[in-house]
C-alpha cells in the first residue's frame, strides 16, 4: 500500500499524524521519555530475587552459660547436629531425637544482607518471603485494571507520571520498612504502580506510531527491559555484601525520571481526539508540527480545519462517513461492554489465557534461576540475556510471519523448553552433568517466554478499540498476575515432582496455540477506534 492510499484510508488521527510526519523528532523524543521509566519497573518487579535472597543458615549454638542439656537433657556422649531448622541428636548415623532451634538462627552472612535474614523469614516463617512476592503480583493484578481504567478516563500522561511517582515513594518506604508487614503492604502498592507505568506506556507508545511502524514497539520495549534486567544483575552483584536496604534504595532512584516525564511529555493525541479534548489536541498538533519542522506546511491549516469540523459536526449530530469513526470513538467503553459484544469477549478470553500462561512461565523461570546449579548472579544474568535474541526474533519476523504465527512459535519454544528443563532437573541426582542441560533448556524457555510477553503486549493493544484499549491491556495484565502469584510456589510443587511445573506450563502453551485461531490477524492494519472497526475484521 503506498503512502497516498494509506492517508486516504487511515482514520482521522492517523491522517493527522501522517501529515505531521509520524516518525519525526517529536515521536522519537516522546518514545524516549516513555522508555526512561522502564528500568524502574523492571527493578521493582524483580528486586526480590536479590533483596530477599536465601541466606545460608543453621541453628545457633547455646550461648555462654548454657548447653545442650537444656534441650535434650543428659545425652551423654551423643552428638548434636545443627541443621537449618532443627537440632538433631545422633548416635553414629542414627537419629535419636530432634528439636526446633532453641537458641535462634545463625546466618553465614550479615543479617542485613537480605530481607530473609533481617526479618528472620526462615524455617517456619519461610512462607512469608514467598508471600511478599505474591503480594507484589496481587498488587500488579489490581493495579493493572485500575491504572488502565484511569488511563482511559483521565489520560495516558497523568497515569504514567502518577504511577512513576508512586513507585518512587513506595520503593523508598520499602527500603526502610521496619517489619515484614510494612514491607509486604508497600510491595503490594509497588505492584500496582509498576503496572501503571508499564501497561499505559505500551498503549501510549502504540498511539504515537502508524501501523507499519508498530513492530518497533515490542523491540524497543524489549531492548530497554533487557538492559534493565542486566543492570539489576550487575548492581546486585556489585552490592551483594551491602545491606539489602541500600540496594533497594539504589534501584528505587531509577524512578526519578518522573521529573523529566512530568516536564516534557504531552498527553496522547489519539486519546485527546477520542475524548473530544479539542483545545488540548490543537496545542499538541502545533507542538508536533514545530518539533517535526512541519509548522510551515500548508497542510497544517487543513489539519486544524478538519479537527474543528469534526467537533462541530459532532455537536450538531451530523458527520460524514469519514468522520464517523472519530465521533463514535468519543463514547467511553466499560468492562460491561466486554460482555455485551461477542467479538470483544472472544478476543479477551483468548488473550487472558495467553497472558496467564506467559506470566506463569516467565516468572517461574526468573524466580528459580538463582536456584540452578552454579553462580546465582551468573544464572540470572544468562536468563536475562536470552531476552536479547527474542527481540531480534520479533524485529525480523513479527511483521513477516504475522502476529498469530509468531505467537504460536514463541509459545511452542517456551513449552518445550520448560518441559525439558523439568525432566533434565529430575535426572541431576543420577548424573550431575544434566545440570548443564537443565540450564540450557531453561535459557531456551526464557527465549520463548520473553518473545511471548513482548508479542502479547503489542497484540492485545491492537485488537481493542481506543477507549477500551488501555483497560483491555490492564485486565489482561491483571489475569497474568494470577500466573505470577502461582510462580513463587512452583518450587514447592517441584519439591514433590520436579517435572510437574514444566508439564503444566507446556500443556497450557499448547492450549494457547489452539486458541490463537479465534483471534484476528492485526499485522498491516490500523488500530481500531470503535467496536465497528473491530467487528469488520471478523467479516
Amino acid at each position: 500500500m503506498n503512502t497516498d492510499n494509506r492517508e486516504q484510508t487511515a482514520p482521522p488521527v492517523e491522517k493527522i499524524l501522517r501529515v505531521l510526519n509520524p516518525t519525526g523528532r517529536y515521536q522519537i523524543l516522546h518514545i524516549l521519555s516513555l522508555m526512561v521509566a522502564i528500568p524502574a519497573t523492571a527493578f521493582q518487579l524483580l528486586s526480590n530475587v536479590f533483596t530477599a535472597k536465601a541466606v545460608p543458615h543453621r541453628c545457633a549454638g547455646p550461648p555462654q552459660g548454657s548447653n545442650w542439656m537444656e534441650v535434650f537433657g543428659d545425652f551423654g556422649n551423643l552428638t548434636v547436629v545443627r541443621e537449618e531448622c532443627r537440632l538433631v541428636l545422633m548416635e553414629n548415623s542414627n537419629v535419636l531425637d530432634t528439636a526446633p532451634c532453641a537458641y535462634g538462627i545463625q546466618y553465614e552472612l550479615p543479617e542485613n544482607t537480605s530481607v530473609v535474614s533481617q526479618f528472620h523469614l526462615v524455617c517456619a516463617m519461610d512462607w512469608v518471603a514467598r508471600l511478599s512476592q505474591m503480594m507484589l503480583f496481587l498488587g500488579q493484578g489490581i493495579g493493572a485494571y485500575l491504572t488502565s481504567f484511569f488511563s482511559d478516563r483521565f489520560g495516558r500522561k497523568t497515569t504514567i507520571v502518577t504511577s512513576n511517582f508512586g513507585l518512587l515513594v513506595c520503593g523508598l518506604i520499602v527500603a526502610f520498612a521496619p517489619d515484614p508487614i510494612i514491607f509486604m503492604i508497600f510491595k503490594f502498592l509497588i505492584g500496582g504502580f509498576q503496572q501503571g507505568v508499564l501497561t499505559v506506556s505500551v498503549t501510549y507508545f502504540l498511539e504515537l506510531l502508524p501501523f507499519e511502524k508498530r513492530s518497533v514497539q515490542p523491540c524497543a520495549l524489549g531492548l530497554v527491559w533487557f538492559f534493565s534486567v542486566i543492570c539489576l544483575a550487575l548492581l546486585s552483584f556489585i552490592f551483594q555484601e551491602w545491606s539489602w536496604r541500600f540496594l533497594q534504595t539504589i534501584l528505587t532512584l531509577a524512578s526519578l525520571t518522573v521529573i523529566f516525564q512530568w516536564w516534557y511529555m504531552d498527553e496522547s493525541l489519539m486519546w485527546l481526539m477520542a475524548n473530544g479534548r479539542t483545545i488540548e489536541a490543537m496545542k499538541v498538533i502545533r507542538r508536533i508540527a514545530k518539533a517535526n519542522k512541519r509548522y510551515g506546511n500548508l497542510m497544517l491549516d487543513e489539519v486544524q480545519i478538519t479537527v474543528r469540523q469534526m467537533v462541530d459536526n459532532a455537536q450538531q449530530g451530523t458527520h460524514s462517513s469519514s468522520q464517523e469513526f472519530e465521533i463514535e470513538a468519543t463514547d467511553l467503553l466499560s468492562l460491561l461492554d466486554l460482555f455485551k459484544v461477542w467479538k470483544l469477549l472472544l478476543n479477551s478470553l483468548c488473550m487472558w489465557f495467553a497472558w496467564f500462561t506467559t506470566a506463569l512461565a516467565f516468572f517461574t523461570i526468573y524466580l528459580t534461576s538463582t536456584s540452578l546449579s552454579g553462580n546465582p548472579y551468573l544464572n540470572f544474568g544468562l536468563t536475562a540475556l536470552m531476552e536479547l535474541p527474542s527481540i531480534f526474533y520479533i524485529f525480523f519476523f513479527l511483521n513477516r510471519l504475522g502476529r498469530k504465527l509468531s505467537l504460536k512459535i514463541a509459545f511452542g519454544v517456551m513449552g518445550v523448553g520448560v518441559l525439558l528443563a523439568g525432566n533434565f532437573r529430575s535426572l541431576e541426582n543420577e548424573n550431575p552433568e544434566f545440570a548443564v542441560l537443565t540450564l540450557l533448556a531453561s535459557l531456551v524457555a526464557m527465549f520463548g517466554a520473553s518473545a511471548c510477553f513482548n508479542i502479547i503486549f503489542t497484540y492485545t493493544s491492537e485488537i481493542f478499540p481506543t477507549n477500551f484499549r488501555s483497560q483491555a491491556l490492564g485486565i489482561s495484565s491483571c489475569i497474568a498476575r494470577i500466573g505470577g502469584m502461582l510462580a513463587p510456589f512452583a518450587g514447592l510443587l517441584a519439591e514433590q515432582a520436579v517435572w510437574a511445573p514444566g508439564l503444566i506450563i507446556c500443556l497450557c502453551s499448547c492450549i494457547v496455540c489452539l486458541l490463537t485461531r479465534f483471534l484476528p490477524e492485526t499485522s498491516g492494519r490500523e488500530l481500531p477506534q470503535t467496536i465497528s472497526d473491530l467487528e469488520a475484521w471478523f467479516v
